[in-house]
């Protein structure tokens, strides 16, 4: 049995989904969203598995017609399974409702279909059927194909969509959950980008025909294996199809007291200074402002992107650039523009700075000192 370049690519896109499902179902069994992309590669496995059969029809339909058409109608279920994947994501509590089947309805239907025009007939008319091109023809090849192009374009606009309000709601969380938002960005802009050229391979086929056509499906396919390929490593090496969002279901920082913290804590550090005291802890600034230590940390570290350590030491290098611009300062040291900006120790200071304005102290009052004559 010979194999095209064509072939070879499927064969290894199923290689490399078949092992995807399994770490999707291992690692979050339980997971709607787990569970949802485990049926969308399911049903992509389809796909090549279908594109091969029909590449090798006398050794595969041919010989166990009743294997043909179990696939089509997993077209239908791409689009639908990709935004739900997306939607048990970005939503708390996620669970799937009886609704939510109606995303599905175009599979039942063909389901449906197929079962009634070919399933359910014997294995010689079976043969005459497919032979014949009588329940699957070219006509209905075209409609059905561009069904479910537009159908796989919404879902993934209605996605991308999804995704993206919720960066803008949740603009800035921990790191584990900030990796895992976007590693669901690239998920649903990879698969579209994937889709788009894929679709422009179906449209530029029946203007150029010809062998031009396997030029455009194989970039096409090689495409989705790279596509693939990458989430495999994802799955395997990182945690993105862990417990879904686990961090930020446990927040107890809520957007209003996130908005009410912002308008707290900056005129605060501004007006009474804190960050002069060396020691202050998270605890004792939460305590100023009458928070709780926990909705604190969660506001410096997700919706300032930083450390509590680094917050603070942000206020007292401002502190120290202006006593080191001040000209009666100049005699004094770069130990005591340390203790009187809040830092306990020069060597601290110095790493500081050196972070927060990519120079030293000591550079930074001899450019302060230049400018001003």
């Amino acid at each position: 049995m010979y194999f095209s370049t064509f072939d070879i690519f499927h064969i290894l896109a199923i290689a490399v989904q078949l092992p995807l499902i399994g770490v999707l179902l291992f690692k979050g069994k339980r997971s709607p969203s787990n569970q949802l992309m485990a049926l969308f590669f399911f049903a992509q496995i389809l796909n090549s598995a279908a594109v091969l059969c029909w590449s090798h029809f006398g050794d595969t339909f041919g010989r166990f017609p009743s294997l043909a058409y179990i696939a089509v109608p997993f077209f239908a279920v791409w689009g639908p399974s990709m935004y739900l994947y997306i939607q048990a994501e970005t939503a708390k509590d996620f669970r799937f409702k009886p609704v939510q089947l109606l995303h599905f309805l175009p599979f039942v239907l063909c389901v449906f279909y197929f079962l009634f025009a070919y399933h359910f007939h014997s294995a010689e008319e079976k043969l005459r059927l497919l032979r014949n091109d009588l329940v699957y023809g070219f006509t209905y090849r075209k409609i059905y194909s561009a069904f479910i192009a537009f159908q796989v374009f919404a879902y993934n606009v209605l996605a991308i969509y999804r995704i993206e309000q919720f960066g803008r709601m949740h603009p800035l969380k921990s790191g584990s959950v900030l990796r895992r938002f976007r590693w669901n960005r690239f998920i649903i802009y990879g698969y579209f980008l994937a889709c788009i050229c894929n679709n422009v391979a179906s449209w530029v086929y029946p203007l150029t025909g010809g062998p031009q056509f396997s030029n455009y499906f194989t970039i096409s396919i090689l495409l989705f294996l790279l596509y693939f390929s990458i989430i495999l490593v994802g799955a395997l090496l990182g945690s993105h199809f862990g417990d879904p969002f686990l961090l930020a279901r446990n927040q107890s920082l809520t957007n209003e007291l996130a908005d009410l913290l912002q308008e707290k804590l900056i005129p605060f550090m501004t007006r009474e200074k804190p960050y002069l005291e060396f020691n202050l802890t998270l605890a004792e600034l939460a305590s100023y402002l009458g928070f709780k230590e926990r909705q604190l940390s969660e506001y410096i570290n997700g919706y300032c992107h930083t450390t509590f350590q680094d917050y603070v030491n942000s206020f007292r290098i401002e502190e120290a650039k202006k006593l080191l611009e001040t000209p009666t300062n100049n005699r004094k040291s770069i130990l005591e523009i340390a203790y009187e900006s809040g830092f306990n120790s020069k060597s601290a200071f110095n790493f500081a700075f050196r972070k927060h304005t990519r120079t030293t102290p000591s550079n930074y009052r001899k450019q302060a000192a230049a400018c001003a004559s």
